[in-house]
């Protein structure tokens, strides 16, 4: 596995951990659908979940790749609730980091 494909991970991963904060206080701002408890929750999820996966990453644990599989998961969903929100630029980046995860993975794996 390369360094790029790590580092490239991590920069998706802490880059979706920022826009899904960012997301949080849109959503609490424009109110209904957006700022119902359980959205307001994914996205905090998967946030919290990036950036562990990111620092996690860049001190090579053992358990990168199971947090990573996981993670993904995680911004898979989020970025489908995003979605039938109409909240697109969040969708957008969850879903690379999703990819990006999914890449890390597949490379660590060889």
């Amino acid at each position: 596995m390369t360094d790029l494909t790590i580092q490239n991970a991590i920069n998706h991963l802490l880059g979706c951990h920022r826009r899904c904060e960012h997301q949080i206080t849109e959503s609490l701002g424009r109110g209904g659908e957006h700022a119902t408890a359980r959205h307001v929750q994914t996205l905090r999820d998967c946030s919290e979940l990036c950036r562990v996966a990111g620092d996690m990453l860049d001190r090579n644990s053992e358990w990168d790749s199971r947090v990573c599989e996981l993670t993904a998961r995680v911004c898979t969903d989020t970025a489908e609730r995003c979605d039938r929100l109409g909240e697109t630029a969040c969708a957008s980046v969850c879903r690379a980091a999703a990819e990006a995860c999914h890449a890390f993975v597949s490379a660590a794996a060889v």
